[in-house]
């Protein structure tokens, strides 16, 4: 017997958990620990938020590095640092965790609502939102980036629904000033307007909300004066094409099988689909080039393409009448009779936002329970033997350190040692940057380039070029080695021969 409305009190049909309430449990669950912290700029983030917090948004003296020490350098996301460093405050590590792992779980959540509106599909939208979310796992790290997916999400849902253009004239130039201050991404909002525009009847709310929103990217401390940050050039544009997350996906790594998968299953969705406006159409190939082109665009591609990918799987599986069905169509028609009904009747959104309030609130008492997620950068991502070694040696303050280290060394060390770069990358453009790449590719010039820079030590995994190529000179020493990094030191001058 299906269950009906009329079954059900007002107050059992929210108190009852629905589907769309255990999916959040789900993720909030799935992605609680430490694995958020595996990217050291989040030491630098929480850094900068603590400076905001102390003196507000402003020009921060650099106190981190000795290649830029003194020279003031601009936080683009100084309102998102000032968050992170407020729940740091709160609960320490576990704050930070329980904040990105709610901001992670009420996003895809409220795209499985979004949906399932649409398409009234339940294993279609379960599906697509799962998957989804497994890609954007990829880019589920400590840092402002998360509020940016949040965002997009707003965003898309105002420009992309039809009779919400007076909305999006409204309310979008505003959520474009506070994205402006949280993540550089918000260039993206006055863009998705303008493709709204375009691509839906040259409507002129929409204009205005595309023009009204590219003014609002000045409101920031700094004006539009940090626009002209996000230009890569020369050897900043060399660095990033050796991060991580804006490299092409190898999807022989397991990590990237999630992503592999959503892009052929929209693929393979899209031939029993129905048709796709001009729009739909762009948006689609734009999506797939930036989903191969950067790690980081294929997690905001699967937020972009989630509502045709659901409609799509709820017309394969026979929801427009079977036409279009797939051999397994059965299978998703039983499963929508069969969950439909929990979702028509039950109210969702108690039971999460009791979860977050009570996780974010009581996180201090809740981090005794998770010791490990409350000691923050997992040892097997950052080399704390080295470091603890470092210390017995009483090495020197200046660091000649692997870029990917930076952060979690100045701020996990509180400043005890000075380091060469971090995660910065624009901050570091010109000589620091180019003396930086010089030594760590061995490019001629490099023994000149330390010796210009005068590290008191470096810090560098084994394998990297310099390791072996240093002692070779007879002016450096390997004075520590284990898996995940390797200690060089000065070599001290021989004695007079006798």
């Amino acid at each position: 017997m299906p269950v009906t409305s009329e079954q059900l009190t007002t107050w059992q049909r929210r108190l009852l958990p629905s589907l769309t309430d255990v999916l959040f449990a789900v993720l909030l669950a799935s992605q609680f620990n430490r694995r958020m912290f595996t990217d050291a700029d989040t030491g630098w983030h929480l850094w900068a938020g603590m400076d905001v917090l102390a003196h507000g948004p402003r020009a921060i003296p650099d106190a981190l590095s000795f290649t830029r020490a003194g020279v003031p350098w601009r936080d683009l996301s100084w309102l998102a640092d000032a968050v992170f460093a407020l729940f740091y405050r709160h609960a320490g590590y576990f704050g930070v965790t329980a904040l990105v792992t709610v901001l992670f779980a009420g996003l895809f959540t409220w795209l499985y609502r979004i949906l399932l509106r649409e398409t009234g599909h339940v294993p279609a939208s379960a599906t697509v939102t799962l998957l989804a979310a497994a890609v954007g796992v990829l880019q589920l790290l400590a840092r402002p980036v998360i509020f940016s997916f949040v965002l997009l999400l707003v965003t898309w849902e105002l420009v992309r629904v039809p009779g919400r253009e007076r909305a999006a004239q409204w309310w979008l130039p505003p959520l474009t000033a506070l994205w402006a201050n949280l993540h550089p991404l918000a260039l993206l909002g006055p863009g998705l307007a303008l493709f709204g525009w375009l691509t839906r009847g040259r409507d002129r709310r929409l204009a205005r909300a595309s023009l009204f929103s590219l003014v609002a990217l000045g409101a920031t401390p700094w004006g539009f004066g940090w626009l002209g940050h996000l230009v890569p050039t020369g050897d900043n544009l060399l660095l990033l094409r050796n991060i991580d997350e804006w490299m092409s996906p190898d999807f022989g790594e397991p990590r990237c099988w999630f992503l592999l998968a959503y892009l052929l299953l929209a693929m393979v969705a899209r031939l029993r689909g129905p048709r796709l406006s001009c729009g739909e159409g762009l948006m689609g190939l734009a999506c797939l080039t930036g989903s191969l082109l950067a790690l980081r665009i294929g997690a905001l591609a699967a937020i972009l393409w989630a509502p045709l990918l659901a409609r799509d799987l709820a017309a394969a599986s026979g929801a427009d009448g079977g036409r279009r069905a797939w051999p397994g169509g059965r299978f998703w028609r039983e499963a929508q009779e069969s969950l439909g009904p929990f979702e028509r009747v039950f109210r969702p959104g108690l039971w999460p936002a009791l979860l977050s309030a009570l996780l974010l609130v009581l996180a201090p008492q809740w981090s005794r329970a998770f010791p490990d997620v409350a000691r923050g950068f997992p040892s097997d991502s950052f080399p704390q033997r080295a470091m603890a070694e470092a210390g017995r040696l009483s090495l020197g303050p200046r660091v000649l350190n692997a870029y990917g280290w930076g952060g979690y060394i100045s701020w996990v060390f509180e400043g005890r040692w000075k380091i060469f770069i971090d995660g910065r990358a624009g901050f570091y453009g010109g000589d620091a940057l180019a003396d930086y790449l010089e030594v760590l590719e061995l490019r001629p010039g490099w023994r000149e380039a330390l010796e210009r820079r005068r590290p008191d030590w470096i810090l560098l995994p084994p394998e990297s070029p310099l390791v072996v190529a240093a002692p070779l000179t007879g002016s450096w020493r390997v004075a520590y080695r284990d898996s995940q990094a390797a200690i060089l030191t000065p070599q001290p001058p021989s004695g007079p021969v006798r």
